[in-house]
This record gives structure tokens, C-alpha cells and sequence, in this order.
């Protein structure tokens, strides 16, 4: 298990499946990933589960394993109504930043 894991990043991606096991408790652990502190979502392609990232965040807390930052990067137009959702986050995180940018672009080998 990756005990041990403190960053993740999450790039253009469903992240409600993510973000529903990282709120969970697993094999006997109170969360999955227990010592992640640091949560960076890129919304590209998929849309950001904002009522999924408060569900996880509010679960790691009252877990005694809160997110310590969690930073979220939309692309350029996307972010209209993301700002509002994502305020409700700040009771259940200790830093909270959002804003738009460009997510970084993964190519298979063959793609190039």
C-alpha cells in the first residue's frame, strides 16, 4: 500500500473516483493514503467532482488526516462557477488556492 505517499496530482481525469476512494477507510486504515497532505487537481478534459473533493476533504478531517493544501488548476474559461464550489472547501482544508492555467499534456510514445 502506499503508506507513505504526501503529494498526489490528479491531470485531466474523472476525479470522482479518486477523490470517493481517498475519503474511505481501507483495510483497517482510517483513510487511504494517510499521510497525504497535498492535493493538486489539473481540470482538463474531465470535469472536477467539486461535491465529491468537499466529501473527501470533510472525511479526511474528521479522520484526524486532513488535506493540508489543496490546489486546483482549470483551464482558461473554465472556472466560472468552480470558485463558488470550491470556497466550501476552506473549513475542511488549511490552504486552498484555485486558479486558471494550462494542464500539463501527456502523449502515449506512438502519439508523438
Amino acid at each position: 500500500m502506499l503508506t507513505k505517499v504526501e503529494d498526489l496530482t490528479l491531470v485531466s481525469c474523472q476525479t470522482e473516483p479518486f477523490l470517493a476512494a481517498l475519503g474511505m477507510p481501507v483495510d483497517g486504515c482510517d483513510v487511504l493514503l494517510p499521510r497525504l497532505r497535498r492535493l493538486t487537481v489539473f481540470v482538463g478534459y474531465g470535469d472536477l467532482d467539486v461535491p465529491a473533493l468537499r466529501q473527501c476533504a470533510k472525511a479526511r478531517k474528521e479522520r484526524s488526516r486532513p488535506l493540508g493544501g489543496v490546489t486546483v488548476v482549470f483551464e482558461k474559461g473554465q472556472g466560472t462557477g468552480l470558485a463558488e464550489g470550491l470556497e466550501s472547501l476552506r473549513e475542511f482544508v488549511e490552504e486552498l488556492v484555485y486558479c486558471a492555467g494550462e494542464t500539463p499534456k501527456f502523449f502515449w510514445l506512438d502519439e508523438e
